[in-house]
């Protein structure tokens, strides 16, 4: 289902492996995330109630290096341990594109390039608009 992007994403890590993983098999791919998504659950929910998807957008955890897939969040629970969270099929990012190139709505800047937290919210970038 093709929604309008909401205003802000989620930029995060995970391991090649897994992201493959979850691509190949194109039905929604969950992940445990050791970080509380308090903030980026509030936003899903917001985006949701305006008819918008949220998208999230997967860098490799053990390389870095550019940005590899996305898909729209479909369900977030904050528990004790984190956060385990579910996207919606993943689709690999269409051209060469690199964290670096994401505004950090805390700050309005790009993430530097030694950024290393697992977790960031961001203005949704305009290459994944249709």
């Amino acid at each position: 289902m093709d929604h309008a992007l909401s205003k802000f994403c989620i930029y995060t890590i995970v391991h090649r492996d897994r992201l493959d993983q979850g691509a190949k098999s194109r039905k929604p791919a969950t992940f445990p995330e050791r970080k509380a998504w308090v903030t980026g659950s509030k936003l899903w929910q917001q985006a949701s109630i305006n008819g918008q998807g949220m998208p999230v957008l997967f860098a490799d955890a053990a390389y870095g290096g550019p940005l590899l897939y996305w898909g729209l969040l479909t369900d977030v629970r904050i528990g004790s341990s984190g956060t385990t969270y579910t996207v919606d099929r993943l689709r690999e990012v269409r051209g060469k594109h690199v964290p670096q190139e994401l505004i950090l709505r805390s700050t309005g800047k790009k993430i530097a390039r030694n950024y290393i937290r697992p977790y960031a919210i961001c203005g949704t970038p305009k290459f994944l608009n249709p």
